[in-house]
């Protein structure tokens, strides 16, 4: 299995890879890779998590040039990938033809998301158009149906498999975009009609109601999304517009329905534009939740929102006091990071160094004044979790280090001296903790200091 070299300068190119088994996916996707390493040309991973180390392990030292995105996070809403992860990567390298595998496709996605996927992939090529990328979407013909292979034909003008490349049977894009445009039926839950004057209502009344139908934690981000709805069909739909809430198939909904009319299809998949901040509406409420889609309705134009609610066979949890966003799980105990989690943390951070103070010492001794910018907090939480995930990779092989050094016989006071500390904090930190007696059942107080000695 080979994938073609591409010779367009400015020329969007967007192959479907059709693999079944590990040896055809790693065979489709590493030749990718590699052959736009050696054209040198910037590559970017945009793939599920176990596909990405399978990616890496093959790759080698390789994969220290190639941009590692692990899509169930950077792509869990389809709404995200053009914005954050392709035309952030293009945009990243405007001068260069640039390199894309991006699979939003996997064992995890909900039958909700699938048709926002293959919208998703239609409106790639909208979004793309005149652009020097390539992009290498990658489909498990062993798992996927045949009507999903099908809509990849229709989305993708080149088929590459096993048996080589070959130009796609069934491209017809524009086929699929009457498809996802059908209209909905009418909403089911309890309505709120908006307007100017009570506008602010509009968040509590989603709360009052997301509650009910089992919704946990505090709704802030719930909040936050209808407040960016209703501002902008007050902007769009002659200053009014209806706003209502229900439940289905295991997740919430919320819509919002206003009469104008939106002929751009990138509409609901905003560009993060820093000259434009009154822009960014719909990508923080792509951001905050699980699948965002927009249709036309007989009244103009209809927006929903999804959100994930809890397994019915779980008990809901009370609501958390603090931010509704989970920390991420701590990685799995180990002697050694694995190399992609080194190299996604790496990435994670760099991605959202802009939002590092240029001047830290200065900023820090300034005091801190509430802001009337109206500016989305997400991108900056996401930076801390980012650089929290870096720091506990850091953490992991600063200490392997230290035990992989006393092992081939370093002393504490070179190690130290490596660390930038003494040899004694360097001692307490990385030599005592094991050396130290674990303590006996019904033991009270403090334990015996250490045996082992500097």
């Amino acid at each position: 299995m080979t994938a073609p070299a591409p010779r367009w300068d400015n020329e969007f190119a967007h192959p479907a890879l059709f693999y079944r088994g590990t040896a055809e996916y790693i065979a489709g996707t590493v030749t990718f890779v590699r052959a736009g390493l050696t054209a040198g040309e910037p590559v970017a991973l945009a793939v599920p998590g176990l596909n990405l180390r399978l990616i890496l392990t093959e790759l080698g030292t390789d994969a220290e040039r190639v941009r590692l995105l692990d899509m169930t996070r950077a792509g869990r809403n389809p709404g995200r990938i053009i914005p954050n992860v392709l035309r952030a990567f293009a945009d990243a390298h405007p001068c260069r033809r640039v390199r894309i595998v991006g699979e939003h496709l996997w064992t995890g996605r909900t039958a909700k998301e699938y048709p926002a996927c293959a919208h998703h992939e239609t409106l790639i090529s909208v979004a793309l158009a005149g652009r020097p990328v390539t992009l290498l979407c990658p489909y498990d013909a062993d798992r996927v149906g045949p009507r999903t292979l099908a809509e990849a034909e229709a989305n993708h003008p080149r088929v590459i498999d096993a048996s080589g490349a070959r130009p796609s049977t069934g491209f017809a894009p524009e086929r699929l975009v009457a498809a996802v445009n059908r209209l909905w039926g009418p909403p089911a839950g309890p309505g709120f009609t908006f307007d100017a004057t009570n506008q602010a209502l509009a968040g509590q009344f989603a709360c009052d109601h997301a509650g009910r139908l089992g919704l946990s934690g505090d709704h802030s981000e719930l909040k936050l999304i209808v407040g960016e709805l209703v501002a902008r069909s007050l902007v769009h739909g002659a200053g009014t517009g209806a706003l209502r809430i229900w439940a289905e198939r295991g997740y919430l909904v919320c819509e919002v329905r206003h009469s104008g009319q939106i002929s751009d299809p990138l509409t609901d998949r905003p560009l993060a534009d820093p000259r434009r901040p009154d822009g960014r509406g719909l990508l923080l409420v792509n951001h905050l939740s699980d699948l965002v889609e927009q249709r036309p309705c007989p009244q103009g134009t209809a927006t929903r929102v999804y959100l994930k609610l809890p397994s019915t066979d779980e008990p809901l949890k009370e609501p958390a006091p603090a931010a509704p966003r989970a920390r991420p799980p701590a990685p799995p105990a180990g002697p050694t990071p694995l190399p992609w989690q080194t190299y996604e943390a790496l990435h994670a951070a760099e991605r959202f160094g802009r939002y590092l103070p240029q001047d830290a010492t200065a900023d820090a001794a300034r005091p801190i004044v509430a802001s009337t910018e109206r500016r989305p907090a997400e991108p900056v939480l996401e930076a801390l979790t980012a650089v929290e995930a870096l720091a506990r990779v850091v953490d992991r092989w600063r200490a392997r280090l230290v035990r992989l050094a006393r092992t081939r016989g370093a002393p504490w006071t070179d190690i130290g001296q490596s660390l930038g500390v003494s040899k004694q904090a360097a001692h307490e930190r990385y030599g005592r903790a094991r050396s130290r007696p674990a303590r006996r059942p019904g033991q009270v107080g403090p334990l015996p200091p250490p045996v082992q000695g500097i």
